[in-house]
């Protein structure tokens, strides 16, 4: 099929080829991996960007969904936009309409939230082989043949729950013979979620070495340290990370390797970025961010106060005030692309259409379960600890 491309895609298996030791890859995460935040992550060392999941059902049957859900630009390459689909016409109808402003789709087999899986969504595909491997090769007979088709996955589980590394070798190993260009591997199982000491290093370093394609790595990778640590145990080809990069988006800036905290720099190219998005940035997103990245520099009573701003030029006026930390005026002459979806008219059957009279139960407007923790916690102890991150990587109940 011959479908327009709004700009030339990227090769992603050169990519990963021509990385000096391994690729630097920021997660797609909702509400939160969005354009604005991408472009701060390619400026602070990441190499290849996830959107947030996008539903496919959603995002096929509706123009809202698609305007809202997804945004890029010019400068925001190489991009993998990620999908939770049930079946190959959900999955492959959605890489066609994104065809033109991505260099490839990925499945989300790896949510652990039993919505999903209730759904046949995420985890739940983990249980269907045939289903994931019969997805792949439907992409690979529509669309061409450069365009990256790849899946984030889990360690599946054998009996009693424990960790099959086998089983999920033999996966990898099929669905790579189906053309995929890379794999992702969470290192827990779905029953572990993320746990943060259940995190399988062995067992992802047994299925890199199973693998001729690239293999992305996740898990615990909450600096620059983690990421090489996690890069020399698995030898993998890339490594991926989340919470990591909300906490501090300079994780992977060479110039910033020892960091334990977002440095001011990076704030700065933040305040820049927002004020160049203008009406594009919505305040909570823009509030939300320096919070999980500032939130170390801030005292209990400090973050109350800032968590209680409801304007840009009130966040301004207090970082400058409280932190010396201004916008440094540089714009960014970042575009933002008209992106349209004429060239594909998506084929609609009888669960579509139900499911367009269902209504989401997703509200972008409300703060989250990620961050709704998050502000919890940080109000109650001046030392922000860990937090359970299932609300980052699907839509949340």
């Amino acid at each position: 099929m011959q479908l327009p491309q709004q700009r030339p895609h990227h090769d992603i298996a050169a990519l990963f080829a021509g990385a000096k030791d391994f690729l630097r890859v920021s997660a797609p995460m909702v509400r939160y991996s969005k354009l604005e935040f991408r472009r701060l992550l390619r400026q602070n060392g990441v190499q290849l960007a996830f959107t947030p999941m996008m539903i496919s059902d959603s995002i096929n049957n509706s123009e809202k969904a698609r305007q809202n859900e997804f945004s890029t630009g010019l400068d925001d390459q190489p991009l993998i936009a990620q999908f939770a689909a049930k079946d190959a016409t959900e999955f492959v109808t959605s890489a066609q309409l994104i065809y033109p402003y991505a260099d490839g789709v990925d499945l989300n087999c790896g949510c652990p939230q039993s919505w999903a899986i209730a759904k046949g969504y995420g985890c739940g595909l983990l249980r269907q082989p045939e289903q994931m491997r019969d997805i792949v090769q439907c992409l690979r007979r529509t669309l061409p043949a450069m365009f990256s088709v790849s899946m984030k996955m889990r360690l599946l589980q054998g009996k009693d729950n424990e960790t099959s590394v086998q089983k999920t070798i033999e996966l990898a190993q099929q669905l790579e013979h189906c053309g995929v260009t890379f794999l992702t591997l969470h290192g827990r199982t779905p029953t572990q979620k993320h746990s943060k000491n259940t995190l399988n290093v062995a067992a992802m370093a047994e299925v890199a070495q199973s693998l001729q394609i690239p293999l992305i790595v996740n898990g615990n990778v909450e600096s620059f340290q983690d990421a090489c640590e996690l890069h020399e145990k698995t030898k993998a080809a890339g490594v991926m990370a989340a919470r990591g990069l909300l906490a501090n988006p300079a994780l992977f800036n060479n110039e910033y390797q020892l960091a334990t905290s977002t440095p001011k720099g990076c704030v700065e190219q933040w305040l820049d970025i927002a004020e160049t998005a203008g009406d594009h940035l919505q305040f909570q997103c823009f509030h939300h961010h320096l919070s999980f990245m500032w939130s170390n520099a801030m005292k209990r009573a400090t973050r109350v106060q800032f968590n209680s701003l409801s304007s840009r030029a009130q966040v301004l006026e207090f970082l400058a005030e409280h932190f010396d930390v201004h916008p440094r005026g540089r714009s960014l002459g970042a575009s933002y692309t008209n992106c349209t979806y004429s060239h594909f008219t998506p084929p609609k059957h009888a669960r579509h259409l139900a499911a367009e009279a269902e209504d989401s139960s997703w509200d972008a407007g409300s703060d989250g379960k990620f961050f709704t923790e998050f502000k919890t916690n940080q109000l109650s102890n001046d030392n922000v600890g860990d937090l359970e991150l299932d609300g980052l990587f699907a839509h949340e109940d």
